[in-house]
């Protein structure tokens, strides 16, 4: 099964906000006020590019037919 790039951009979207969502909130789930420690800052800024780049290649860039 070959993915098209729309399906890889819609992956790489929710991949992406799922990441940065559970950055921030790992804290609270865990039950401790929130401090974003070095490593969830990484994560949060990887998931928000991950995300920006999903968006990219679902719904900006034309692909050839």
């Amino acid at each position: 099964m070959k993915l098209q790039q729309k399906q890889i951009g819609y992956i790489l979207l929710i991949v992406g906000l799922v990441a940065a969502v559970l950055s921030i909130l790992i804290d609270p789930i865990r039950g401790y006020d929130i401090y974003l420690a070095t490593s969830q800052i990484v994560v949060l800024i990887v998931g928000i590019v991950v995300a920006l780049i999903g968006l990219y290649l679902a719904f900006v860039r034309k692909t050839a037919a």
